[in-house]
């Protein structure tokens, strides 16, 4: 018996409701499929290219995914969020299932034969009996296909002999691996300029002068140099001429100090600078509302216990740098960038250069991943500034090392306060969860062209701007603020702190990381202090069956595995967003003599709905655990006074393959459930059951990220 469900066909569908907007048979025998998405390493064309190909019954290799261009694509927005396959999969899915619904239709009238007696096997549709057949690309041209539209709701069927365990190549992977892919890095046209920005020391250093002896330099050497304001480029045909001209140029350099970067330790800055105080609502929602005080419980039988967190701020440590190529010519643009907001660049380039945006095309080209909102935006901006300069000529600028590290925008540093109270039968009746954190959500938009920081410096803007809190369910701050657990009573707070000295905006998973290890620490020191195994105390509070059947299901797979010699475990737990995928992670770690945290052995179990690509699911949460336990073990951006000081990766430190532990992966298929995004579900409970692991270890719960060697130490020390 064949199972059916129905399935909302998904945001991207409302706006593009036509088959065609997904799919194209234009290319004899080969399918096209269109997604506003963008791939950037998390592997969304080999997972839409094999809905499609199960969907149709066509092999994966004959189906390409076409990359994002603005002229062609649809728009879906942010490549953020976990969203990709939940938009885009979802709407491929169904524009498959309606294409072949009506093609089937369409081929019983040609052939003149019952639906159920047609033979379909590679997109052709045969007549048994006379052979006669009518194929995928013979219906595309017909007038019905272009009609084809995508209703709200679809009725799918269950799968079921698919199997998810054979070995799927993921899409590019070949010519990667031979040297062959393209990357925008690698462009290149005729006359074309190679730029490099030449940046003061921080972000509050005005341009004063330049010594007049460098132009003869920059002469000699066929370069350019671009001034205006602050903002200074230089060009050349020649790229290596143009990096060796970098430090020669900034010597010659004077610039003012108009402010400095900060004055005292972050965490105290984050307590005591002006904050805009949100009440978050079970829901995850914030509220300008007046802010509750804590309870207090003086039951003898009620426990209070109270902890804080720190985490500093994080780099996205993008293994190459951001970098971006532009054209301009007769009020036009064509613009190549890695950004995950493609859409969104040509509206604020549109606003910029006061175009109409059809006079904008933008191509996504792969680049390094951005995992968030790091330099790609800025150097696309960047980019289009100096082609306007320079028209008629390709500008392929890179950013250095140095760029990148210290002119990205960071993941915040924050700090979380919690307090919960225990009844006598060791339930949680109260639950106080506070968030402390700059704004995750700095990402350039029409109106907003100071968040470009070359802009400011174009301006000689040397403010700081405060921003607005955001208040949308699990937004920015106060994502996953809101547990997913069944507690009694909540006071949900998130709280925006101005003035604080680094730029910030969206770094994968924004608040989730910090609160959610956070809260699955907590849950850890209140289940100690119950007395309870922390699978037990976390069931206890939970009442969704999926997140149950998932603790239980990584309980499982860490029993098959007995502890190591001197080996300590943790375990965390959450479902991102309270709405995409749920995960759970276990831990096995030592500490040495020289308190050095060694990674032992993890374990994933991770529910994403129904699977469409189980490789790529488990490559996307081994990914994002190894990427979790960096920023948990080494990650901190160093700053001063007068600059940043993680420069290199000398000056930021990231984990490396000696420290990477065995990772086992369980991904549970809920066939007939939506799909859910999973890319960034791992991090919060990676940093929590690394934490959890470390406090058995260490019979004290360290609190500031990250647990290095000396931060351990220095809080053992006191």
């Amino acid at each position: 018996m064949i199972n059916k469900y129905k399935i909302n066909t998904g945001a991207s569908v409302k706006d593009y409701n036509k088959v065609s907007d997904w799919l194209s048979f234009e290319i004899p025998n080969k399918i096209k499929i269109s997604s506003g998405k963008v791939d950037i390493g998390q592997h969304i064309s080999t997972t839409l290219a094999l809905i499609c190909s199960r969907e149709l019954g066509i092999d994966i290799n004959s189906i390409f995914v076409n990359k994002l261009n603005t002229d062609i694509t649809p728009n879906e927005g942010i490549t953020a969020s976990s969203l990709s396959v939940p938009n885009s999969g979802t709407a491929i899915r169904s524009a498959s299932i309606i294409f072949k619904k009506n093609f089937l239709d369409f081929a019983a009238k040609s052939l003149n034969l019952n639906i159920n007696n047609i033979n379909l096997e590679d997109g052709v549709a045969k007549d048994p009996n006379s052979n006669a057949s009518i194929s995928f690309w013979d219906f595309s041209k017909a007038e019905e296909f272009l009609k084809l539209s995508i209703p709200e709701i679809i009725e799918i069927e269950d799968q079921k002999n698919f199997d998810h365990s054979s070995h799927v190549e993921t899409k590019f992977i070949n010519s990667i691996v031979k040297g062959e892919y393209k990357f925008l890095h690698d462009l290149r046209f005729d006359d074309m300029l190679h730029a490099r920005i030449v940046r003061p020391p921080s972000y509050f250093h005005k341009f004063l002068s330049i010594n007049n002896a460098i132009h003869k330099y920059l002469k000699d050497h066929n370069l350019k140099l671009y001034i205006k304001n602050s903002f200074i480029a230089v060009l050349g045909n020649d790229e290596f001429e143009v990096i060796k001209s970098l430090n020669r140029i900034k010597n010659s350099i004077e610039w003012e100090q108009v402010n400095k970067l900060a004055n005292d330790k972050i965490f105290n800055l984050i307590d005591q600078n002006s904050k805009d105080s949100l009440i978050v609502k079970r829901g995850g929602e914030a509220f300008r509302e007046n802010i509750p005080e804590i309870k207090s419980y003086n039951n003898v039988d009620h426990k209070t216990l109270t902890s804080e967190f720190n985490k500093p701020y994080l780099m996205h440590g993008s293994i190459g740098p951001s970098a971006s190529c532009s054209f301009y010519k007769n009020g036009k643009f064509i613009i190549y960038s890695h950004s995950q907001a493609i859409y969104a660049l040509k509206s604020i380039l549109s606003n910029a250069f006061n175009l109409n945006e059809k006079n904008i095309t933008l191509h996504f080209m792969p680049g390094a991943g951005c995992y968030g909102h790091n330099g790609a935006d800025d150097v696309t901006y960047e980019a289009a500034l100096l082609s306007k300069e320079f028209e008629n000529k390709y500008i392929l600028l890179k950013w250095t090392r140095e760029d990148e590290n210290c002119w990205e925008p960071y993941g915040s540093a924050s700090k979380n306060k919690l307090t919960a109270t225990l009844d006598k039968n060791n339930k949680i009746i109260y639950w106080s969860s506070e968030a402390y954190s700059d704004t995750y959500l700095t990402r350039p938009m029409v109106g907003k062209l100071e968040y470009f920081v070359s802009q400011r410096f174009i301006n000689n803007d040397f403010k700081k701007y405060k921003v607005e809190p955001r208040t949308g369910a699990h937004m920015g701050i106060h994502r996953n603020l809101d547990p997913i657990y069944n507690f009694k009573e909540t006071r949900l707070v998130k709280n925006l702190v101005h003035d604080l000295p680094l730029r910030t905006s969206a770094l994968r998973t924004l608040g989730a990381f910090a609160n959610t290890t956070a809260t699955e620490t907590f849950m850890d020191d209140l289940c100690i202090e119950a007395n309870i195994d922390p699978f037990e105390f976390r069931i206890n509070h939970l009442d969704d069956n999926r997140a149950i059947d998932l603790l239980n299901d990584l309980k499982i797979q860490m029993e098959k595995n007995k502890p190591s010699e001197n080996g300590f475990r943790g375990i965390a737990f959450s479902r991102y967003k309270n709405s995409a995928s749920y995960c759970a992670v276990g831990v096995e770690l030592t500490v040495s003599d020289n308190v050095e945290v060694e990674l032992k052995q993890a374990w994933i179990s991770v529910d994403a709905g129904e699977v469409a690509f189980k490789e790529g699911i488990e490559a996307q949460v081994e990914g994002g655990f190894i990427q979790a336990a960096s920023w948990s073990l080494y990650e901190q951006v160093n700053f001063d006074n007068n600059e940043i000081l993680s420069k290199d990766w000398d000056g930021y430190k990231i984990i490396e393959f000696d420290n990477i532990p065995l990772i086992n992966t369980s991904v549970i298929n809920r066939v007939g459930f939506p799909y859910l995004g999973v890319g960034e579900a791992v991090a919060g409970p990676t940093g929590a059951s690394i934490s959890n692991a470390l406090n058995r270890a260490l019979g004290e719960r360290i609190k500031s990220m990250p647990f290095s060697q000396e931060n351990i130490t220095k809080q053992l020390l006191g």
